[in-house]
């Protein structure tokens, strides 16, 4: 009798005490699904999971689906019987994604998002950049530059766009054109997919450039477009640096090695950045607090600050307190 009421009383401390769970103790596992590799800032990404779950103690399981939807979705599902703790994942596309995010959750398993998301409240938190902020800001930075060049807000623009299956990509879109609605005399002359694929951003570029003779301005919805863009216009007979006349205004985003490159060269005059490796190491440490004591942002989308990234202050303090994530990529 003295043991069950010794092994009753163990159960209720262990109970009690379950509503504070240590990961290194429990051996937390993350499943991780991201896109690939195949860009600066996809490596920034895995990188700023990777440091982080290590320096916390945590182990992971990193799939990679190169751009291939069933592939993702069978890699989380493998998760699933990987007996994994949580899952992080960097959906492909906010639609098809729902059914099998929601199914994780119903199993108990938390499900995280990180720098795109799926339309689906099961997701716990999606932790990446205000993409609309980011079309508006490359909006008005053009419209600033259209209104130095010629004294007032007029132009010919052009919206290289990144995948439209994804929040990024379309809330990049969505705000560079309700942005520039303000001002009714810059004129979208051309609006094509890049994909944040060089070669494809390379094809629609010259393709645009060949339909229109006149362009004053393009906003790269990822540094892989602008990329693309840049070896357009040079195949083009048609790229100057900036006080050169013919210089068509370039702005990116994201924050790789080349924009920095460019922009130093003169080529690219703007990218909004965002911090890949930031967004990585905040992910973690937010899955694992949620894992903790269930701790979340009041939030449902948590975004990591942007920043504009000029020819005047590429070089600041500023923006090294910033976090120069293209310097810190190995």
């Amino acid at each position: 009798m003295k043991k069950i009421r010794f092994l009753l009383l163990l159960l209720l401390i262990l109970l009690l005490s379950g509503c504070h769970r240590d990961t290194e103790e429990a051996g937390f596992t993350i499943g991780v699904s991201i896109n690939g590799m195949r860009s600066p800032f996809m490596i920034g990404l895995a990188q700023g999971i990777r440091d982080r779950a290590e320096e916390r103690g945590v182990r992971l399981i990193v799939s990679e689906c190169n751009g291939d939807g069933q592939v993702q979705v069978n890699q989380i599902m493998d998760f699933l019987i990987q007996d994994v703790d949580a899952v992080l994942v960097e959906p492909l596309d906010t639609e098809a994604f729902v059914p099998i995010i929601e199914e994780i959750d119903g199993k108990g398993i938390p499900v995280f998002c990180i720098d795109t998301s799926a339309d689906t409240d099961a997701v716990k938190c999606w932790i990446g950049s205000d993409s609309v902020e980011m079309g508006r800001l490359a909006a008005r930075y053009i419209a600033e530059a259209l209104k130095e060049r010629y004294g007032e807000y007029r132009g010919k623009v052009v919206d290289l766009m990144a995948s439209l299956t994804t929040t990024s990509g379309t809330n990049r879109t969505r705000g560079f054109t309700e942005e520039l609605e303000k001002y009714p005399d810059i004129e979208i002359v051309a609006r094509q997919n890049g994909n944040l694929q060089l070669d494809k951003a390379q094809d629609v570029m010259i393709d645009i450039l060949q339909a229109n003779p006149l362009i004053d301005a393009v906003w790269c919805s990822g540094d892989t477009n602008a990329q693309g863009a840049l070896q357009a216009m040079r195949r083009s007979d048609r790229l100057f640096a900036a006080g050169e006349e013919g210089h068509i205004i370039l702005v990116s985003a994201d924050g790789a090695p080349e924009s920095l490159k460019a922009i130093r060269d003169g080529y690219l005059d703007a990218c909004i950045s965002q911090n890949p490796i930031g967004m990585g190491r905040v992910a973690v440490d937010m899955i694992i607090e949620y894992w903790e004591d269930g701790t979340l942002p009041e939030e449902k989308f948590y975004p990591y600050p942007l920043f504009t990234i000029t020819a005047d202050n590429i070089d600041s303090e500023e923006f090294r307190e910033y976090g120069i994530w293209a310097e810190e990529i190995r």
